[in-house]
């Protein structure tokens, strides 16, 4: 198979540019018709608080709340040479609130700081230009404080707090080969903001037709092993499909959403791409709940919807089955595709669709629970992760540490602080008691809350997309702890949306 099999595909939307180059920041946003392109020049990283003795003072102390504390008396947060940019900053501290005074952004060797303010005018979503829903602060986020306003720098960038911030992380990437202009605190947003505010329609901007195919099905009960299903989209051509929306036309269970599955075959494949429940496709492992992100959603009374572009070279299969015996139904459904591919796009690649779906029920073994291990090159976009107790007293699962690594490497590349912090919450009790839906992270549904000893404790299903994918070249493995050194049963699955080469 050629090196470009899967190259042309989803281009034939969107206007030209450079394909050797990841977009960055607000470009990202503006071309998200090139989510399935796999760059070179690209790298992610996620700095975080996290205990470096493997203990669970994460930020409890601020013993690792800081990288430095520079000839000034700041306390450095980050630091990096560029080109580069910061996706997304979280905070949490004490009792919630934050106390570490003024953050100040210091870029390109500059002694004065090109942007200073407090605390909480950064998180209120007042402040220009960190305005709502870029910014957003812990009654909104659920204990956490965190901002999704693409920071761009050319060579040089430094974070520094007056004091100790407490709990904090960092999404951030870091570029080869690529000319930036650093941030500046009249950055206009608007047009970001616009685009948050209307999640739940298409993100992407593409100028060719789109076809539309929206039909009713009906899906029985499965007998034996009997399965039954209903093909939804059948093509013989090169195209991409732009969305998949679904409407369960009865009330569906959390049993029957977790039993009935999507399907979906590239080019003539075997077995399929993406085969996975429908409900933590949409974004909720625990039923019908209100998601509404930039990419997945699920309505309680509504669509249920999906804007990832999966390109095809040949053809696509998509298909819905049933694997449940104890419920079906009828759906309808849309599913918008766009034909062809541009023989002008011959350069870079874009990788198919893929979905990954696990399950540990429970996850006892004192070792990480795996969301994702692939081999091969791609990009992570997002992953929905639900967790169920396997019994009411048995709490702080959320204590787990996040771990990525990429391609072979030792050391994580990515080490998180805890579940809540690393879906942009914060504090259990407070986190699993407030449900919110954000269009790059949320918690929108947990259930079977109950106290113990002053803590609550259930379960919850929460999702985060990465902006600007985490590219691999090689492999990739994202890992969680179940509970500080995975000392707690509990019942884990997860759904991880990527982008594949398949050579």
């Amino acid at each position: 198979m050629s090196k470009f099999v899967t190259l042309w595909s989803i281009l034939i939307f969107i206007p030209m540019v450079s394909l050797h180059a990841q977009p960055v920041g607000l470009e990202f946003y503006e071309n998200l018709s090139f989510l399935p392109c796999l760059y070179p020049n690209v790298e992610s990283y996620y700095l975080s608080s996290y205990d470096r003795s493997g203990g669970n003072d994460d930020g409890f102390r601020g013993t690792y709340s800081q990288l430095y504390i520079d000839d000034k008396g700041e306390h450095v947060i980050f630091e990096a040479d560029g080109p580069g940019c910061i996706y997304n900053f979280w905070f949490t501290g004490s009792n919630i609130a934050l106390h570490w005074g003024k953050i100040r952004f210091y870029f390109d060797g500059e002694k004065t700081p090109r942007f200073e303010c407090t605390e909480k005018e950064l998180f209120s979503g007042e402040k220009k230009p960190f305005l709502y829903p870029l910014a957003t602060d812990a009654f909104i986020s659920s204990g956490g404080f965190s901002c999704s306003a693409p920071i761009p720098f050319a060579k040089h960038l430094k974070i520094t707090t007056e004091k100790t911030v407490g709990f904090y992380n960092i999404y951030y990437q870091l570029y080869k080969d690529r000319s930036l202009t650093s941030w500046t605190p009249d950055q206009e947003y608007s047009r970001l903001i616009t685009l948050f505010e209307r999640c739940g329609s298409e993100p992407k901007n593409f100028p060719e037709k789109v076809k539309n195919i929206r039909k009713a099905v009906s899906l029985g009960r499965a007998s034996g092993r009997e399965r039954p299903q209903r093909e939804l989209l059948s093509l013989n051509q090169a195209g991409a499909v732009q969305s998949i929306k679904i409407n369960p036309l009865y009330a569906p269970d959390t049993y029957s959403l977790n039993h009935i599955y999507l399907q979906i075959f590239y080019d003539g494949q075997d077995k399929p791409a993406v085969d996975v429940p429908i409900g933590p496709f949409f974004g909720s492992g625990l039923g019908e709940a209100n998601v509404r992100s930039l990419f997945v959603g699920m309505s309680t009374s509504g669509t249920y919807y999906c804007y990832l572009p999966m390109p095809f070279r040949k053809g696509i299969r998509i298909i819905l089955q049933n694997r449940s015996h104890d419920s079906g139904g009828e759906f309808f459904y849309e599913i918008c595709y766009t034909k062809g591919f541009s023989k002008e796009q011959n350069t870079g690649m874009a990788g198919y669709f893929g979905v990954h779906y696990n399950t540990a029920w429970p996850i006892v073994e004192e070792k990480d629970y795996i969301l994702f291990d692939y081999n091969g090159k791609g990009a992570v976009v997002g992953q929905v992760m639900t967790v169920e107790p396997v019994k009411p007293d048995r709490k702080r699962w959320w204590e787990g540490d996040m771990r990525i690594y990429i391609d072979g490497e030792k050391t994580p590349r990515f080490h998180g602080t805890g579940h809540e912090d690393e879906y942009q919450g914060g504090w259990s009790t407070f986190w699993l008691t407030n449900p919110y839906s954000l269009p790059l992270f949320g918690q929108p549904k947990t259930e079977n809350l109950i106290d113990v000893y002053g803590q609550v404790n259930g379960s919850t299903t929460a999702y985060r997309f990465w902006p600007g994918k985490i590219h691999f070249k090689k492999s990739i493995t994202i890992s969680t702890e179940h509970g500080n050194h995975n000392d707690t049963p509990a019942n884990y699955s997860s759904l991880v949306y990527y982008y594949y080469d398949p050579e």
